[in-house]
């Protein structure tokens, strides 16, 4: 009875599994698909399986479209960010480890409270104060916004990790003469690679996907990807050969990175979650 009870539950595991690759993997399959089937073919019901893949849509992305320009627009806003947030989170993680206090302790939880503000709600504000100083247009305007929104979780994450770096540590660097600074660069830094991975992953992730502010920051000469594939839908009909292409194009990067960084992904985000 036990057996047939565990093999049922197993079933049942497999079951739910596999209904929840089938929700996530197909939009995946739809898009690229789409990116490589010719266009008479995508209206085509029910769809086919089997069809001979073109490069139409990618020619055509490269030869009359700006796609490379919003890829490299892409390409400079998401590591200016990811770098500048990583660099910025863990010496502000670093500070916090050499000045603790009851206030300090408490203020890593309170930076997560600006993940409870709704993005849009400081959209307007943000653009106001951009504007002034003649930055919309430009790639500051979007490297601050996504930097200001995803240094408080980094602080948070850095914090949590550099929480369980020893004292005599640092105090043993002191001794023999390092500067703070130094010590920063040359003991702790290092020491902080899973969650630096783990920062990189999820800061890239939200500025290569981050499409508002995007959209309100920058001008044509600056416009990235989310911004460049939204444009290939139309008030009448939508481009869906170049859309679908350009979209598993701008999927490649995230999943290659991911994959390289996945060893070091779940340390980074538990380091910190147990007391010692």
């Amino acid at each position: 009875m036990d057996y047939r009870a565990k093999l049922h539950v197993r079933i049942l595991r497999f079951v739910i599994l596999g209904i929840v690759l089938v929700v996530i993997l197909t939009p995946i399959y739809i898009v690229v698909s789409n990116s490589f089937r010719p266009t008479l073919e995508m209206k085509q019901m029910p769809p086919q399986l089997i069809f001979e893949p073109t490069l139409i849509h990618l020619q055509r992305l490269i030869e009359r479209d700006n796609f490379l320009r919003y890829f490299r627009n892409t390409l400079v806003i998401s590591i200016s960010v990811t770098f500048s947030t990583i660099v910025l989170g863990s010496l502000s993680a670093y500070g916090l480890k050499l000045f603790q206090s009851r206030i300090g302790e408490r203020l890593t939880n309170v930076l997560l409270l600006g993940k409870l503000v709704p993005s849009i709600t400081i959209l307007i504000p943000l653009y106001v104060m951009l504007n002034r100083i003649h930055l919309t247009g430009t790639f500051v305007g979007p490297i601050l916004a996504h930097t200001a929104i995803t240094l408080p979780f980094v602080t948070w994450l850095m914090e949590s990790f550099v929480r369980g770096l020893p004292h005599e540590l640092l105090e043993s660097a002191n001794i023999d003469g390092a500067t703070r600074l130094l010590t920063f660069r040359k003991i702790v830094f290092p020491l902080l690679t899973p969650a630096i991975a783990s920062a990189l992953v999820l800061v890239m992730r939200f500025s290569w996907n981050e499409l508002m502010f995007s959209l309100q920051l920058t001008s044509i000469n600056t416009y990235p990807l989310t911004v460049g594939i939204a444009r290939y839908v139309g008030a009448i009909s939508v481009d869906w050969g170049k859309s679908s292409m350009a979209a598993t194009i701008a999927m490649v990067p995230l999943i290659v990175i991911g994959f390289f960084m996945q060893k070091y992904l779940v340390t980074g985000l538990t380091a910190g979650a147990v007391k010692s």
